[in-house]
């Protein structure tokens, strides 16, 4: 336990001191270029935290890809979610190349040194957990509308909330069909087990280290048109997910 909240410690100064950093380029950062620039410190950022875990408990992300499938850089991503780490996973599985952007709860915009900065100032979705949801679909239409004008990738967790115990839930449509009705593109499908076992504070410095974190492409899909193909294919997406999570359980 000492030992993971030394890491947690070394991690949160790092991330202070990039924050630090990507601040003052920031406000010297043609308005052009700065959601590149956001999108390039997340990247490294993600890239020093999974290596000073990797050092330091032997953490790794495992990443499967079994059907040797090629995730199209501008396309919308769905996953479950199980923990904050998903999103850094996410990141680092995806790549600078895709330049994903999330749709995150609002809470988040502040208290996680990097992260939130990256999230108010990246071109991510800032959403309110009991939000109007009118509100919510014009702040999801927005970051659809930037990532198809930049060619990137809208990522979404449709379960809406992560799952305390790992068990799958219902996958929402309606953030997936307003980014889909902005722009028809592919949508990957993303399978990610283990978050939920280092979710609290207290099983992550009991646990970290000691759990597998696996992240599986499960599926590409070509571009649904209408609510009827859009439902259709966030229905099996979600039977896909729970299968593999399932699968990688008994491994």
């Amino acid at each position: 336990m000492f030992v993971n909240a030394a890491i947690v410690f070394l991690v949160l100064s790092m991330l202070f001191g990039l924050e630090f950093v990507l601040v003052v380029k920031y406000f010297f950062t043609p308005k052009r270029s700065r959601d590149h620039l956001c999108a390039t410190y997340e990247q490294f950022g993600t890239k020093i935290i999974f290596k000073l875990f990797r050092v330091f408990r032997g953490f790794r992300i495992t990443v499967l890809n079994p059907k040797k499938l090629n995730i199209p850089n501008h396309c919308l991503v769905i996953s479950n979610h199980q923990s904050l780490l998903d999103i850094l996973v996410l990141i680092q599985l995806l790549g600078i190349e895709r330049k994903p952007r999330f749709v995150a709860k609002k809470e988040l915009q502040y208290g996680v040194p990097l992260v939130s900065f990256t999230l108010r100032k990246g071109g991510h979705c800032l959403i309110r957990r009991h939000g109007a949801p009118l509100e919510t679909m014009r702040a999801v239409s927005k970051m659809a509308q930037v990532c198809m004008q930049e060619r990137t990738c809208p990522v979404i967790l449709p379960e809406g909330t992560r799952s305390r115990n790992g068990e799958l839930g219902v996958f929402h449509s309606a953030g997936v069909r307003k980014i889909l009705d902005v722009e028809p593109i592919p949508v990957a499908a993303i399978a990610i087990e283990g978050g939920w076992r280092v979710a609290t504070v207290r099983d992550f410095l009991r646990r970290f280290g000691k759990e597998p974190y696996v992240a599986e492409i499960v599926k590409i899909y070509d571009t649904p048109r209408g609510k009827h193909e859009i439902e259709k294919v966030l229905a099996d997406a979600h039977v896909q997910i729970a299968a593999r999570i399932d699968a990688l359980r008994r491994r």
